[in-house]
């Protein structure tokens, strides 16, 4: 019978690999493709599908913030359910949580970009955009 337990921790190893291929040794294997392991595990990890079905855009968002987590060094909050005796276990909930005033980084993909964690862009504010009018003059607007 599964249980469901929760850890906090920082991601120590993150891990995507192809549909079948399992993790784990055959008496505590896991049938995922995503898996991780957060810092104050002594031994196991955790791990979820990403299978084209109903619950991938969440999967795929769990994967994402384990990835920022892991970019940022932030620690993350995962519910799993756990057999007695095992060591591996199904994350069904992964939370991330900055700690306050922390600009977070996130990962960005593209046909470009693979993985790349990219400074946030500051956002303009009017004090910067006048800061940035200081000593030039303003062009009246034309009149017709």
């Amino acid at each position: 019978m599964a249980n469901l337990l929760e850890k906090t921790g920082k991601i120590v190893f993150l891990r995507a690999h192809d549909l079948g291929t399992a993790y784990g040794p055959p008496n505590d294997q896991l049938d995922v493709e995503a898996v991780f392991m957060l810092n104050n595990m002594t031994s196991g990890a955790y791990g979820f599908q990403l299978r084209n079905d109903d619950n991938l855009p969440a999967r795929q968002a769990m994967f994402s913030l384990l990835r920022d987590a892991l970019v940022n060094n932030l620690p993350v909050i995962a519910d799993y359910l756990i057999d007695t005796g095992k060591q591996n276990g199904i994350a069904i909930r992964v939370a991330l949580t900055p700690a306050p005033g922390r600009i977070l980084h996130p990962v960005v993909s593209g046909p470009e970009i693979h993985g790349q964690a990219l400074a946030a862009p500051i956002p303009r504010t009017k004090a910067r955009a006048r800061a940035g009018m200081a000593g030039k003059k303003r062009k009246s607007p034309k009149t017709r």
